[in-house]
């Protein structure tokens, strides 16, 4: 029999598919938007995207086990994060490289699952849920919400563009000064990529600074105008200046095993959350990519006096 959850405020204008990852986080993601896409999530009996924004009274049928009566396979994984910032609403972390940001499965190591050890809260029906999220092999700072309000607040917050991420990344090649990369973007469903289509592709804008530049890379700092899947890897591989180590998107990878791409920082403004508004938090530089600017020669020396 189908679950009925009815909205009510602290879920309101929350996307639907984040509402159902926090309320089945021990269902893959995959199983999640197979039902939505089949029909068989319905909100107010009606089929309707991930991306649809639940309002206060909207009712969605889920034809999932109770999560209730799946907590208890929840997989609680007693490995440590390192914490920029916490309180009883948000958490903000340094991500490492090469973890989730949510499980895809039951057995999956991610932030989720550590944030969940980390504030011992497996009882309570809120599991702690990412504000935005960041690829596997990246690495920084990233903002999960501890509560349904903090949810709301921070779901607005990321919406409205109320924040201000800034990334860096090795990339190969010599760029000096600033600017802005436009260039549409859209998922090739052949490749599974992120392509540049001049025709169809949506509006993506990036960005970028350079920080340290020599002969065979340089160190940029990026930030993304728009928030398009893998788009800051795409720009900088479409201007010739692929991330190295991104192999996906053009680079060889000789130098490192993953993109050296890292969110430096993350800054909120607006009222959401009065109380963080104007803080920057930034996450440290990981070994792995000191170690890669290090290989180049490249000064990180400039990071400190230009962001």
């Amino acid at each position: 029999m189908a679950k009925i959850w009815k909205i009510d405020e602290d879920y309101d204008c929350v996307r639907l598919d984040r509402f159902l990852r926090k309320k089945y986080s021990q269902v893959p993601l995959g199983a999640i938007m197979r039902a939505i896409r089949k029909g068989k999530i319905t909100v107010n009996g009606e089929k309707t995207e991930p991306s649809y924004r639940l309002y206060r009274g909207d009712e969605v049928s889920v034809p999932f086990e109770d999560p209730a009566k799946l907590k208890s396979s929840l997989n609680v994984v007693d490995k440590p994060l390192e914490v920029i910032f916490m309180d009883q609403n948000v958490l903000i972390i340094n991500k490492p490289a090469g973890l989730l940001s949510q499980p895809a499965s039951r057995e999956d190591d991610s932030v989720v699952n550590r944030a969940l050890n980390l504030i011992n809260k497996t009882k309570g029906d809120f599991i702690p849920t990412p504000a935005h999220r960041l690829d596997r092999n990246v690495s920084g700072v990233m903002a999960l919400a501890l509560n349904p309000r903090s949810l709301r607040a921070l779901t607005a917050i990321f919406r409205n563009r109320r924040v201000a991420k800034t990334y860096l990344a090795v990339v190969r090649g010599c760029i000096s000064g600033e600017g802005v990369i436009e260039a549409p973007l859209e998922r090739d469903e052949h490749s599974l990529k992120t392509v540049v289509n001049k025709g169809e592709g949506k509006r993506s804008a990036t960005r970028y600074m350079s920080l340290s530049a020599g002969n065979r890379a340089s160190l940029v700092a990026l930030e993304p105008i728009t928030g398009r899947p893998h788009q800051l890897r795409v720009h900088l591989s479409h201007i010739g200046h692929p991330i190295v180590g991104d192999v996906k998107y053009g680079d060889s990878g000789k130098e490192a095993g993953r993109p050296m791409l890292h969110a430096y920082s993350l800054e909120i403004f607006g009222n959401d959350l009065s109380y963080l508004a104007g803080r920057k938090f930034c996450a440290p530089l990981p070994a792995d990519m000191v170690i890669v600017i290090g290989l180049f020669d490249l000064s990180l020396d400039t990071i400190r006096g230009m962001l």
